[in-house]
């Protein structure tokens, strides 16, 4: 055999090459452990490459509609989705090859007609399922291309901020409103963008109907629940106005029921809401008084008295709604009381008390984890400025809640200590037990009226009544005061911090703010926010606040 001699140059290559072979033979088994990251995740939505017919296109009669896109695709609910206007004549289907989709139908097109066919978010990507954005197609068996359009801009009805990714539903004003609440198909369909605009295209002359709405379950129906914005009833394809929305609350059908129930041998149970209780809403029982009902507290419903023989009876409690504007009206529930499970019988506790600096003029409250029947003051110390005083205290015995009524207690300045005695309190339906089992001792102070402010609210440019609310920088409410013309409002006794007013037009004059109601085609009632006001201690300020001239007008455009 002959040898074959190498120079230095080609042994080098042969050893590169063999290292190279080796790296692909055994690199899995020597790379590091771990799991690709695949990189950052596709957002991109499927991109229209071409369509035939094209978009646009003219004095054509397709029986099919294909769409070829940038990257593989799927229609999973195009059904749900999918809107032609006019309808389609006969069945229709779709199919997708790869990154082709390719709609069917059966059946004639109308003669010099512009077809408008809106896929809505039916078609997505098969990697990501993102949606093709504003995928419409149009085209026109006549010479002529419907162009008209409505454009618009939805904005938050309490904040004016942009309500973007909304859809807008077109119905024709000749349609009844019980028409769109039947859950009618709308004829055109657009989406506000970023900044909360739309631009619904390709109409017939006309006028429309034109509603906006947070379309969560993407029916095209407005649900009871969902956000909704109402505009004009008769908006003019090919207008240049720009409507403005304002998006609002729309209320959904609510079925309170209560959970977690629980009682003891001594009578005492308790129950949780599944929504949690405003200011001034109560309970009662419905039909036959069941048991002492306490005032409820955050989502806890109590009652003392409840016996074995409730425990298999169909009890019902009805809770009433406080109205949150001063005319509203109450609304009520009724609820399914659970038979409650036993549970040991637990130590008396206070879970509420006065401590730290308190308001002046607000009488102070102990609440207790149980029902009290009594409370015997003999074992009560009450003190104010040092100085020992009665310690009257008032309560619907039995009671969770012990509110002292001495009138010292809501001075200015007032140093407060109260001392509490073992068995100063007598629980319910447990005697013999001490509450509280050792001596509890609680210290508070009301504020000086050096250390609150004091704000003075000139309102200017009342164009129609209103309420005109004092909240915290954080939303909690102070006051409501009503007002149906220019006029000065003094805020006295408030703790230093941040507050705005907010005033909230009344344009039927019925002391209740209204939010947006799609069944009577309402749109809210103007809602403005004045600038925050920084109050510090022994501080007077005045402000003047004019508000915006169209807020009391119709409809705006811009």
């Amino acid at each position: 055999m002959t040898a074959l001699a190498l120079g230095t140059g080609a042994r080098h290559r042969l050893v590169l090459l063999a290292l190279a072979a080796a790296l692909v033979l055994f690199g899995p088994g020597c790379a590091q452990v771990g799991s690709p990251t695949g990189g950052p995740k596709d957002e991109t939505p499927p991109q229209l490459l071409a369509a035939d017919p094209p978009v646009g296109a003219t004095e054509v009669r397709p029986s099919s509609l294909r769409l070829t896109f940038d990257e593989y695709v799927k229609a999973g609910s195009w059904r749900q989705q999918l809107l032609v206007s006019p309808p389609l004549e006969g069945a229709v289907d779709l199919v997708v090859r790869g990154k082709e989709v390719e709609l069917t139908w059966d059946g004639d097109l109308r003669d010099n007609t512009t077809y408008v066919v809106q896929f809505g978010e039916g078609v997505v990507d098969v990697n990501e399922g993102n949606s093709a954005v504003n995928l419409v197609h149009a085209f026109s068996t006549g010479p002529q291309l419907d162009t008209l359009k409505v454009q618009g801009v939805v904005v938050d009805a309490l904040d004016g901020a942009a309500t973007k990714f909304q859809r807008v539903l077109l119905y024709p004003s000749s349609w009844p409103v019980d028409s769109v609440l039947a859950g009618v198909a709308p004829q055109f369909v657009g989406a506000t963008d970023e900044e909360g605009r739309f631009e619904v295209g390709y109409l017939p002359s006309g006028s429309y109907r034109v509603m906006a709405l947070d379309d969560a379950n993407r029916n095209y129906v407005w649900d009871r629940g969902e956000r909704a914005a109402v505009g004009p009833e008769g908006a003019a394809a090919g207008d240049s106005t720009v409507h403005v929305l304002r998006s609002g609350s729309t209320e959904a059908p609510q079925m309170p029921y209560l959970s977690e129930a629980v009682r003891d041998s001594s009578g005492w149970a308790r129950w949780k809401m599944s929504e949690p209780f405003a200011p001034g809403d109560s309970v009662s029982w419905a039909g036959t008084e069941a048991a002492r009902l306490m005032k409820p507290s955050g989502d806890a419903v109590r009652a003392f008295g409840w016996n074995e023989a409730l425990d298999s009876a169909a009890v019902q409690l009805v809770w009433h709604r406080a109205p949150e504007w001063p005319n509203g009206v109450w609304r009520t529930d009724t609820v399914e009381v659970p038979r409650p499970r036993i549970r040991p019988t637990e130590k008396a506790a206070l879970t509420s008390k006065p401590m730290g600096k308190q308001l002046p003029g607000r009488l102070p409250e102990l609440e207790w984890s149980v029902p009290i029947s009594r409370v015997d003051t003999a074992l009560w110390l009450l003190e104010v400025d040092s100085i020992e005083i009665a310690c009257p205290a008032a309560a619907p015995w039995p009671s969770d809640r012990v509110e002292l009524t001495a009138p010292e207690l809501q001075r200015a300045g007032s140093e407060v200590r109260l001392t509490l005695l073992p068995g100063a309190l007598k629980r319910a339906g447990k005697e013999g037990e001490l509450v509280p089992e050792d001596t509890l001792e609680l210290v508070w102070s009301v504020h000086s009226a050096e250390a609150l402010s004091e704000w003075g609210l000139t309102l200017e440019g009342v164009g129609c009544r209103g309420l005109l609310e004092l909240v915290s920088v954080r939303g909690e409410r102070q006051d409501v005061v009503y007002v149906a013309s220019d006029t000065t409002v003094r805020w006295r006794g408030l703790l230093p911090g941040k507050y705005r007013a907010i005033w909230w037009g009344d344009l039927d004059g019925d002391e209740v703010w209204r939010d947006v109601d799609v069944e009577t085609w309402r749109e809210p009632e103007p809602v403005t926010r004045s600038e925050p006001v920084e109050l510090r201690a022994n501080w007077v300020v005045e402000t003047t606040w004019r508000l915006d001239s169209t807020a009391c007008g119709g409809p705006r455009v811009r």
